[in-house]
């Protein structure tokens, strides 16, 4: 750390969290026999101008920037992008003493090199990795820029680094998606290959031109199509894995070699199955992304398709040339409507938040087209359907279906001229509509259709909206004390009729389910009456049983039309013919959240968020350790937060608050009071366990 070096200095001055400073002046000192460097950080006056907006950018009009702005004339002009991060930040002098070996190996913790090279790329680089000095300010700083210049996409070897922009953007139009597949299909992947790729859309008959010279730009369609590309690598290397197949073996693999994306693992580049993990914070675009990247693989299907012969059709595929039926590419794409009006909600974050997790199986043939899905979801967030908080909604299919109810619809479910502030599971937030301005009638309607097309009858059709109907009005139900608060009836009223009838069974069965508990036992079976409290308790559990077990219903209708158990089509098998098809897995992992009181579910939720950040911390710097050695490089392995603490509070055995939990439901005296007991008594010494005297028991 020199005089006039350019630093990054950490500060609670800045919303960013650093500010951009210069060493003004440096030397050693002794302090009680020890060698420390005394450093002197002033302001950096050049700072005031960082970020200034560019006329196409973010601040200066609603125009955005193609993701392949890079070959912008006006491109070095840009490249600050923003509007001013420091300009409000005070002169200032600061006089810090540190360690000289630490300031040797640049280890400080609240000082970081900074990076003040021009390039011709927003942020310094299309791939964080190669950011001359790769630390926290360094990052945000390149990702604030690109965000502020409309790229919201960064790489960071095989990781994308999604921003969501929060506004529409003309990223993912038919023509962009053609150019990556164009390249994964030449097979650029690096900045120093030059082909040319200007090459005729088979569908348009239209010459498309691609970038000259390098691999295209960070995008969710260039991990979709690294994806692809190695399933069909590896697919290929399976096709020739007998004897007679060696010299193509030997080709293909001196072709992966060649075309090796950086910071790929050599040995997954020979898998046939593949998987993309879209993570990220409750809001960040997550379901969005998964669509994008099952339309490219849609995409993909389709043109393998029509290379394979199966369609023949100048504008594309008709669905009659498949016997009457929709593809199973467009299949998968209209099971998005469905599962997100069942398991997606607004919160205080996002308008459109999936609230369960799901995991894609998509199942490709070994000439690529796709031939069936499979789709596993898991922890729908059923208290939502009890409780929502203030700016919050229930789930989309309540507000669709009340809003878009023909008047025969009302006629049938016993709905009358009941509307959304009659239901208590809508009303108690006071939230009826969408910030983004999407109609739950069009939404309703585009559900209909893709139920239609997913082969749900008309009939399955009335009993799943039944039990939506159902659902409404069992949070209606109310209970009457009887016995001096000892036990309770359910009351027979509009709403507790409507829930019998609407289940089919009667009133007198359904009052006896909520109002009693039937313990069986050795010596015979015992009933016992419920007081109110209980009552509710079970009423609130019938909800969420009724609701989990029709989306639980719904998602195994939509598998048994889009999964195929023979890959169909342009499939081929290698020795002792074996199917060679393989899969590409999705999965779209919910958001981490926090909220003032959170539930079992959303635990849950951060616990698997939690678990799954750290397997992808230690997966990616394993990964990117074993990259530098293969080169050659010397590598100083980069400390990352260690969440193990975290996980071992939640799962530790005997000691963790799930095994405390478990232990609570399965022995008879389990009640909630001690539960919370037990937790404070074994995780109480642990460091991540808080609770103020007044919670404590």
């Amino acid at each position: 750390m020199e005089k006039g070096q350019a630093v990054w200095l950490r500060s609670t001055a800045s919303r960013w969290g650093w500010v951009p400073a210069l060493v003004h002046n440096r030397e050693e000192v002794i302090i009680k026999g020890i060698t420390v460097l005394k450093v002197t950080l002033r302001d950096d006056p050049s700072s005031a101008s960082m970020g200034q907006v560019a006329p196409t950018s973010r601040g200066g009009g609603s125009e955005c920037l193609s993701p392949f702005y890079d070959q912008d004339l006006n491109r070095s002009n840009q490249i600050s992008g923003g509007d001013g991060y420091y300009a409000d930040i005070e002169p200032f002098e600061i006089v810090l003493t540190i360690d000289v070996e630490s300031a040797e190996r640049d280890e400080l913790q609240d000082i970081k090199i900074r990076d003040v090279d021009s390039t011709q790329i927003i942020g310094g680089v299309d791939d964080l990795i190669g950011l001359t000095h790769l630390h926290e300010p360094a990052i945000l700083h390149a990702l604030r820029l690109r965000y502020d210049s409309d790229v919201i996409y960064t790489s960071t070897g095989p990781i994308l680094i999604a921003i969501n922009p929060f506004k529409s953007m003309p990223l993912y139009t038919d023509e962009v998606m053609e150019q990556y597949r164009l390249q994964g299909e030449m097979g650029i992947v690096n900045e120093q290959q030059s082909i040319v790729l200007k090459k005729e859309d088979r569908t348009t008959k239209k010459e498309v031109p691609v970038v000259e010279g390098k691999r295209l730009p960070p995008h969710a369609y260039l991990t979709a199509d690294d994806a692809y590309r190695a399933m069909m690598r590896g697919i290929e290397m399976n096709l020739a894995g007998g004897p007679s197949g060696a010299a193509q073996r030997r080709e293909l693999a001196k072709r992966r070699r060649a075309t090796e994306v950086k910071g790929a693992n050599d040995d997954s580049e020979t898998h046939m199955n593949q998987s993309i993990l879209v993570s990220g914070e409750s809001g960040a675009g997550k379901t969005v992304t998964t669509k994008i990247v099952l339309n490219y693989f849609a995409m993909l299907s389709r043109v393998s398709t029509i290379k394979s012969g199966e369609l023949n059709d100048e504008d594309g595929a008709h669905e009659e040339e498949l016997g009457g039926q929709a593809r199973v590419e467009q299949q998968v794409l209209d099971s998005n409507p469905i599962l997100e009006a069942f398991g997606n909600a607004r919160t205080i974050r996002n308008d459109n938040s999936s609230r369960f997790g799901k995991y894609i199986d998509i199942r490709f043939s070994s000439s690529g087209k796709l031939v069936g899905a499979s789709i596993d979801t898991y922890l729908l967030e059923k208290v939502r359907l009890i409780h929502q908080t203030e700016g919050e909604r229930n789930f989309h299919v309540f507000y669709q279906f009340l809003e878009s109810a023909s008047e025969d619809d009302r006629d049938e479910y016993f709905l009358g001229d009941m509307q959304l502030e009659d239901f208590a599971l809508v009303n108690q937030s006071g939230t009826y509509d969408r910030r983004d301005m999407v109609s739950d009638v069009d939404m309703h309607i585009e559900m209909m259709d893709a139920m239609a097309i997913m082969g749900f009858s008309s009939d399955m059709l009335r009993d799943i909206m039944r039990l939506v109907v159902a659902v409404l009005y069992a949070g209606n139900m109310t209970f009457t004390e009887t016995n001096r608060g000892e036990t309770c009836i359910l009351d027979e009223n509009e709403a507790s009729l409507a829930v019998a009838s609407l289940l089919g069974v009667s009133y007198e069965q359904l009052a006896m389910s909520l109002t009693c508990q039937v313990l069986f036992l050795r010596e015979g079976n015992i009933t016992k009456e419920l007081n109110s409290r209980q009552a509710y308790k079970a009423s609130e559990a019938l909800i969420k049983s009724i609701y989990g077990a029709n989306f639980d219903y719904i998602v195994k209708v939509i598998n048994q039309s889009i999964h195929q158990e023979q890959p169909s089509g342009g499939s081929r098998s290698g020795r002792g013919g074996k199917d060679h098809s393989a899969y590409i897995g999705v999965l779209d992992i919910f958001g981490f959240e926090t909220f003032e009181i959170n539930t079992f579910e959303q635990l849950c939720i951060n616990y698997t968020n939690e678990t799954l950040q750290q397997h992808f911390n230690k997966h990616v710097f394993k990964m990117e350790q074993q990259e530098y050695e293969r080169e050659g490089i010397l590598w100083k392995f980069i400390s990352f937060p260690d969440n193990q603490d975290v996980l071992d509070l939640i799962d530790m055995k005997r000691v963790g608050i799930l095994a405390v939990l478990d232990e609570q439901c399965i022995v008879e005296w389990g009640s909630d009071d001690k539960f919370v007991q037990q937790l404070y008594m074994r995780c109480g010494p642990h460091d991540r366990f808080e609770a103020t005297p007044q919670q404590k028991p």
